[in-house]
């Protein structure tokens, strides 16, 4: 048994050096003169190495899912390797699994079911264990993978006064960037006590001066990534952005909101975030995640806190209570826990909705907290009893967003196109204006000291700024439509259409040239009259293209508004889709009690 496993060994490496002979010259060179070659001669460090792990590994072998008690999340948890031993040995392919298995040459294969990943990106992981598993290096490699973050400059900043709207500093901002159509704003943030809305764009992010209701000429830039959450901290200091790609990464963002300055980010995980808060300034940051983990990070420090694992479904809604002692969060099941932030024990488990959690907000001083629901409640919980109180039906289709409004108020937004802004006390509607679609967002403006200004969104790309709700029901909308910068769109359309195909009969060649001699015996006598009928006849044609014209741009345009139409369907059964799954999970918990 021992020769088998030692012939299968050496087998192994045979088969390791064969293939690099062919593929990789600089592997090849090495292992034949056991030097290091040149093209090693340049060090690839673990950065290089790190966007192509959290592409295709980590998302199977992270902290949360360590298959085969291996995770590849960090440098030091690489080098820990599995149970099953080292995955990478320095300078040593063929006893680097790591390699081994992602180059598909031995099994089992990886990633599973899938097709070997690119050979660029192999021999990045291959030039990183043959120049000894360096951590960083001082000089980039050329082949070295870019990373999609933007630039973060680490230097001390030198104090600058406050910019103005449309002023900013050029570290982290360029040019706004028009939409090449209107989009639904689903992601957006108001600054605590400037009248700024920030708003997610295509791989920016845009400035709203709600006062002028336009767009600064700026915009922060956070590279190749989509936006998933925006917060101001309380205090107004930092903005918060939650970016990355839907199943490879996902980390927040600090930025100075003052010198519009990056700072160090915070977490680095397998998928987007899917919401985010912190505590008063910005010292503390949680995250909800599709792992259905909760984690707290020390932001001065760049360490993790707390990781909370007792929720059942994504985490879509995290929030701080005013003081700091208290995070709430909510699932797509319908759950919401209570956390002390500072030991990160759990302080209450609270049930009652049967449906996703879209948002969480405390009251001013702590004792209660208000939930919103897709099964179309609004729910306020008594922090002291841990039992709720009060029960809004604010949206008969499900409740789509909720932010705090001035004094004891909140707002909602719903599936059923409706913004409206609730009485705390009373538990009933104050103001509400109807959208001409799904309302999926809402933010105040202001803060809490404001009059009840706020900015809201429907699916049809409508953005809207209100002064305040109209407290009578209203059909229309009342408030400001703010204009998106927008692509100029050019339309062409196809002017000449080709002639039908005519039958000719060939005639005899002597019938041929009597007509071609009568045709020009007749000529100076019917001249006038032939220049007549052509022009008459290009006169017809002319008209005839007109319509046919009119009556092709008519079907294009309703092309594109079956289209658009097509495209809020599709919003609307994916989110129809995750209520239908939230009541079936509902309903298996009910089930399990009645089969034991």
């Amino acid at each position: 048994m021992r020769n088998c496993i030692e012939f299968r060994h050496v087998g192994l490496n045979v088969l390791v050096l064969m293939i690099s002979i062919v593929g990789s010259p600089s592997l090849s060179a090495q292992t034949m003169s056991g030097g290091e070659s040149e093209s090693n001669s340049e060090k690839v460090s673990f950065d290089a190495v790190q966007p192509i792990l959290r592409k295709h590994c980590v998302r199977c072998h992270n902290e949360d899912q360590p298959r085969g008690d291996l995770v590849l999340s960090s440098l030091d948890k690489v080098l820990v390797g599995s149970s099953s031993g080292p995955v990478v040995v320095a300078s040593k392919l063929d006893e680097s699994p790591l390699y081994t298995l992602t180059a598909h040459l031995d099994t089992p294969k990886m990633p599973p079911n899938k097709p070997q990943i690119p050979q660029r990106e192999l021999n990045v992981i291959e030039r990183w264990i043959m120049s000894g598993l360096a951590e960083e290096t001082k000089t980039a490699s050329p082949s070295a993978l870019e990373s999609n973050k933007p630039s973060m400059n680490s230097k001390p900043q030198e104090q600058v006064s406050k910019p103005q709207t449309g002023d900013l500093s050029p570290a982290a901002t360029t040019a706004l960037r028009p939409l090449p159509q209107a989009s639904a704003v689903r992601v957006m943030a108001a600054h605590p006590s400037e009248p700024i809305v920030v708003i997610a764009g295509l791989q920016q992010i845009a400035i709203l001066d709600t006062l002028s209701n336009k767009f600064a000429s700026q915009a922060i830039e956070i590279g190749e990534r989509s936006i998933s959450a925006l917060r101001f901290s309380p205090d107004g200091k930092f903005l918060l952005a939650g970016v990355g790609i839907v199943g490879e990464s996902g980390t927040v963002l600090v930025l100075d909101w003052s010198t519009k300055r990056w700072l160090p980010s915070v977490g680095e995980e397998s998928d987007n975030i899917q919401s985010l808060d912190c505590n008063s300034d910005a010292s503390q940051i949680a995250i909800g995640t599709t792992t259905r983990t909760v984690k707290t990070f020390d932001r001065l420090k760049q360490r993790e806190l707390h990781s909370h694992r007792k929720h059942t479904d994504w985490v879509l809604s995290v929030a701080y209570s005013d003081d700091g002692l208290l995070l709430a969060s909510g699932d797509r099941f319908g759950g919401i826990h209570v956390w002390e932030s500072e030991t990160g024990n759990e302080f209450a488990s609270l049930r009652g909705h049967t449906a996703g959690i879209v948002g969480l907000v405390w009251s001013n001083n702590g004792d209660k907290l208000f939930s919103a629901s897709l099964d179309g409640t609004v729910r306020i919980w008594n922090m002291h009893t841990l039992e709720s109180v009060k029960q809004i039906d604010a949206h008969e289709r499900g409740v789509l967003s909720l932010a705090r409004g001035p004094k004891e108020s909140i707002f909602t937004t719903g599936r059923d196109g409706w913004v409206r802004k609730w009485d705390l006390e009373t538990a009933k509607s104050v103001g509400q204006s109807k959208l001409p679609d799904e309302a999926i967002s809402v933010q105040g403006i202001g803060g809490v000291a404001s009059l009840g200004a706020l900015i809201c969104s429907d699916v049809a790309g409508g953005l809207y700024r209100f002064n305040s709700l109209p407290v009578e029901e209203n059909n229309d909308v009342s408030g400001i439509v703010v204009s998106w910068p927008l692509m100029p769109q050019k339309r062409v359309f196809a002017s000449n259409a080709p002639a039908p195909l005519k039958r000719v009969m060939i005639s005899d060649t002597k019938d041929i040239a009597r007509s071609h001699t009568a045709k020009a015996i007749e000529a100076p006598a019917n001249s006038q009259a032939v220049i007549e009928k052509a022009d008459a006849g290009i006169a017809s044609d002319l008209e005839e293209s007109r319509r046919a014209l009119a009556s092709v741009e008519q079907s294009l345009e309703q092309a594109y508004r079956t289209a658009e139409q097509l495209e809020e369907s599709v919003a609307r059964l994916k989110q129809l889709i995750v209520l239908q799954e939230a009541r079936l999970k509902q309903a298996e918990l009910r089930q399990k009690p009645n089969r034991k």
